[in-house]
């Protein structure tokens, strides 16, 4: 009897040892988040006064927040808001420039990698732009233009890939995500952080 005690204190023993540091590894639960990065812009736009097309497409400064739930090891779920930012650029050459703005939301895998979380996630993504310049009118006179503002918005398909690294409650994540929106496939990579809540 008093051997069967000392077996299963051992064996708890040794089961909170190895549990501990896993949980220490692998916080589970609700998790909020910001990250910075670079997205491109990119949108497909015609001329709405002649029979013409141009593609605007610039890199710039992005964000994103974000609140999550991983509430078991290998699955999770994720809200984003992001913001691609404002660049401007050329469009019919003359000058534009566009906006994105939208918000998403994921169902996450999280691949069994030790170290570090590797992770693909896929859902879906509502997003806004704006794009807004000056396109050729037809005229006798040479160069006419009018000034134009495409206003567009997309629920679609998106999808992406990261890996994140753990200190306990805090892990520091590096994601690539691509969205279809405006006639064409924008992307953010971003660098982040993020903290749990167990």
């Amino acid at each position: 009897m008093r051997q069967r005690r000392r077996n299963l204190l051992s064996s708890a023993l040794f089961a909170i040892c190895v549990a501990g540091p896993a949980a220490a590894a692998d916080p589970l639960g609700p998790y909020v988040g910001a990250a910075v990065g670079q997205a491109q812009i990119a949108t497909d736009v015609s001329d709405p006064f002649v029979t013409l097309s141009d593609r605007f497409k610039k890199n710039h400064f992005a964000f994103k927040v974000m609140a999550g739930l991983r509430p078991i090891s290998l699955l999770g779920a994720e809200l984003s808001y992001m913001d691609f930012g404002d660049p401007s650029g050329t469009l019919f050459a003359h000058p534009a420039d566009a906006s994105m703005r939208g918000v998403s939301a994921f169902g996450i895998l999280y691949l069994p990698v030790p170290v570090i979380d590797v992770f693909a996630k896929a859902g879906a993504a509502h997003i806004h732009s704006t794009t807004s310049g000056s396109a050729p009118v037809p005229s006798l006179i040479c160069c006419v233009t009018s000034p134009f503002q495409l206003d567009r918005t997309n629920t679609s398909f998106a999808a992406g890939v990261g890996a994140q690294l753990k200190f306990g409650p805090l892990s520091a994540r590096a994601e690539y995500e691509r969205f279809s929106a405006a006639g064409e496939n924008p992307y953010l990579l971003s660098l982040g952080l993020t903290w749990s809540f167990f």
